[in-house]
């Protein structure tokens, strides 16, 4: 569910349509998301785990803010970072307020996303602007106690500036909890970026100083060459998918009154038909891969998307829904 939309458009934004929004009210959405964990439960599908995407942008009222926390408790967890990214631009005591009244509702920090800074990242972050009103939330929050995690993007243009904005971070008070750089993933409109991916030469030559910020989850930065016999090891083997589910007021009167049995069943059944209409992994590589690339991606996700982008292009077959 996209419940609020971007204030802007990142060029490197993994969704693309950062700015559509759902008029349906997020109680109704949270009901039904509460009868999905109920269901999973009741059935002791223990194989079923159940997430929730309300849009990129944070830019919720309190209620809606509560009802986040309310559905992240379900997994266990607790919703207290906020992302800055797509908020829209307030200023002064308007923007004072705001921070204290999220503080007050449980938010103990926030999540930048920074793709180098000053116009580097305005530009990347489709905002004038936008990286001195995320360093000034950052500074706020540090000065009243929150914490901060940071996402820096590593491209071509913003590695030489890499050491400056490492500095600028270093001088905003507060805790940083995690610090994180990587590429671009291959999804929505960061796809367009091909000619700013590092390289093999660039990622072995990395300083210290930002070769250690090295996500662990996705640390293993191969270039398309490299992931290739990795994933040819396991090409016979069936893709493990997620199924994801777009609720909005055009199908939630049908969500509502279907089996949670009914609604899970189809949409495996349209992910396997849709699946069905793209070659094998092994015949995808042996069309469109590049066994020369050097370009470094961090999943091989994010390779097996280029291959379905190169035969979207050659047959006109869309690729599967995601």
């Amino acid at each position: 569910m996209r419940h609020a939309p971007c204030a802007h458009i990142c060029r490197y934004c993994l969704i693309s349509e950062s700015r559509k929004r759902s008029a349906l009210p997020f109680s109704r959405f949270e009901q039904l998301v509460h009868r999905f964990y109920d269901w999973a439960q009741s059935r002791g599908r223990d194989d079923v785990e159940i997430g929730t995407f309300v849009g990129p942008s944070f830019d919720y009222g309190l209620e809606t803010l509560k009802g986040v926390a309310r559905l992240r408790a379900r997994r266990g967890g607790k919703f207290q970072i906020l992302n800055l990214g797509g908020l829209r631009i307030r200023q002064g005591d308007a923007l004072a307020t705001w921070l204290e009244e999220r503080r007050a509702a449980g938010i103990v920090g926030f999540h930048t996303s920074l793709a180098g800074y000053g116009e580097t990242h305005d530009r990347w972050n489709g905002r004038a602007g936008d990286f001195d009103y995320q360093t000034s939330i950052l500074r706020m929050a540090g000065e009243r106690g929150m914490v901060r995690r940071e996402k820096l993007f590593l491209t071509q243009n913003t590695l030489p500036i890499f050491d400056r904005l490492l500095d600028i971070l270093d001088g905003i008070p507060g805790e940083v909890v995690s610090r994180s750089a990587s590429p671009f993933f291959y999804a929505g409109l960061a796809a367009r970026y091909e000619s700013e991916r590092i390289t093999e030469d660039i990622r072995d030559n990395l300083p210290e100083r930002i070769n250690r910020l090295r996500p662990r989850k996705f640390d293993n930065w191969l270039s398309e060459r490299q992931w290739i016999p990795v994933m040819m090891e396991t090409a016979s083997q069936p893709r493990r998918l997620t199924l994801k589910l777009d609720v909005d007021e055009t199908n939630i009167d049908y969500l509502e009154k279907a089996s949670c049995d009914d609604i899970f069943a189809e949409r495996e059944r349209q992910y396997q038909d849709d699946y069905r209409r793209i070659p094998s992994l092994d015949e995808l590589c042996s069309r469109y891969g590049d066994s020369t690339s050097r370009r470094i991606y961090v999943m091989s996700r994010d390779v097996e998307g280029r291959w379905m982008d190169l035969h979207e292009r050659e047959t006109g077959t869309k690729p599967p829904i995601d």
